[in-house]
């Protein structure tokens, strides 16, 4: 047996760790035993049932911490990955019903369109579910464009889709919150919507330079409004605050935090930094505001340190064996023209459609793009991410953006905040279950 190539050691406050990505286990072991570990996993020795205790020996292969070879604990990995692209019992749906926005953020990759999706493209989409036999549950993300400029659209959309569906479902919507009104979120319960996604950039006066509209000076003041009414009004309906930084208003964020966990304490809410990233190709000349990979490890690890706030991937590093679903053979994104994309990042771009709705079917296909989408790029094909101890909780990153990088000249750093970085993030998950925090994902 040997140590497997997703096992890590590393030392807390006097305590010592093993953990595993592959099992995503975390045990406590002795001095003694850490220090024979670490020996034994730097020289790539093999290690003996009598080189620790027995009954350590049996936790560490029952978890995956030792193994036979590391092709075979690859292999593993692979084939959960294999089933899941291959599952056609559930469908991650997006739907843009609209490409408008009121709003032109310097940072939005949507194209923004005056098209609103019609009651043939609504009909044409409920009409290729019904025809999906093994379908036993639904996830529906709106997007945009600014979905709530169509919430007539996203009505019509579920009352007819409630007459076709009666298995699992679940919905959210990512949104501005600028619409938001006491007859919208009326509607937003009626449409069964569970979560939402607000994204705020910055302070008011930050906020306010990015999100500028015609007859509203202060947006950001409209929106806190509207999320007040939310939390009052909704109070089953979790919001996530999602606040995009760049290096010009990063130094906002512990401020805005501090304001809205203040006001929203107790709220069914959470609030997470969104880092505008740099894709390494940018020749933009403010391309030097936008964030590296290691600066967002860096930064999110800072809040923690020096003012104990911790975002999602503070936690515990989830099993990432559910790989975004441009791999999966049912999910799916659709835009208001009734054009079919695998990742929402390239909704409304038609030259990066897979197809097009027709009468229940998808035509037109572009077997081109599809299979850049569904196999280019795989993680399991390339050879360092193959070989990678964070492949476990990594998945190799955006599929989109990995695309980009094979097939369109992108640099896009896809590796995940935690390498380089895990054992602090370990020992932030460990000092928030002392305090009684539980942070697992």
């Amino acid at each position: 047996m040997k140590i497997s190539k997703y096992t890590f050691l590393f030392s807390s406050e006097g305590e010592y760790y093993i953990y595993n990505t592959l099992s995503n286990a975390l045990i406590g072991i002795d001095k003694d035993s850490y220090n024979v570990l670490g020996q034994i996993q730097s020289s790539k020795s093999e290690i003996k049932e009598d080189d620790i205790d027995k009954e350590l020996y049996d936790v560490l292969e029952e978890k995956r911490f030792i193994a036979e070879n590391d092709t075979d604990e690859f292999l593993v990995y692979k084939s959960i990955i294999d089933a899941q692209r291959n599952g056609s019992n559930h469908m991650h749906l997006t739907i843009a019903p609209t490409m408008d926005c009121n709003f032109s953020c310097h940072y939005c990759f949507e194209k923004k369109e005056k098209t609103y999706i019609t009651s043939e493209v609504i009909d044409s989409l409920l009409k290729y579910i019904e025809q999906q036999k093994d379908l036993s549950s639904i996830y529906l993300t709106w997007f945009g464009g600014e979905p709530l400029m169509a919430i007539n659209q996203i009505k019509e959309f579920y009352d007819k889709f409630q007459k076709v569906w009666n298995k699992e479902f679940n919905s959210n919507i990512i949104t501005t919150a600028y619409y938001i009104t006491p007859a919208v979120i009326e509607t937003l319960k009626a449409v069964k919507i569970s979560s939402m996604q607000i994204t705020l950039d910055g302070n008011k006066e930050t906020h306010n330079k990015v999100k500028q509209t015609e007859g509203c000076p202060d947006a950001f003041s409209k929106v806190i409004r509207n999320i007040d009414l939310l939390t009052e009004t909704a109070p089953e309906i979790h919001i996530t605050i999602r606040v995009n930084l760049t290096k010009e208003n990063a130094n906002e964020y512990i401020g805005l935090y501090q304001f809205l966990a203040k006001r929203y304490k107790g709220k069914n809410m959470g609030i997470v930094p969104a880092f505008v990233n740099d894709k390494g190709c940018n020749t933009d000349k403010n391309s030097s505001i936008f964030f590296k990979r290691k600066e967002c490890s860096e930064f999110i690890l800072n809040l923690f340190n020096n003012q104990r706030i911790h975002s999602p991937v503070i936690r515990y590093p989830a099993r990432f064996f559910e790989e975004c679903a441009i791999r999966n053979v049912t999910s799916m994104g659709v835009d208001p023209d009734g054009y079919i994309y695998k990742c929402w990042e390239i909704i409304g771009n038609k030259k990066q459609a897979i197809g097009k709705l027709d009468d229940g079917k998808i035509t037109d296909i572009n077997s081109t793009m599809l299979n850049r989408q569904r196999y280019g790029a795989d993680t399991l094909d390339n050879k360092t991410c193959s070989q990678c101890s964070y492949l476990p909780i990594c998945n190799g990153g955006c599929p989109i953006h990995r695309v980009e990088n094979e097939f369109e000249g992108g640099k896009n750093d896809v590796c995940t905040l935690y390498k380089g970085y895990l054992p602090e993030f370990l020992k932030a998950h460990l000092k928030l279950k002392k305090a009684g925090f539980s942070n697992n994902q």
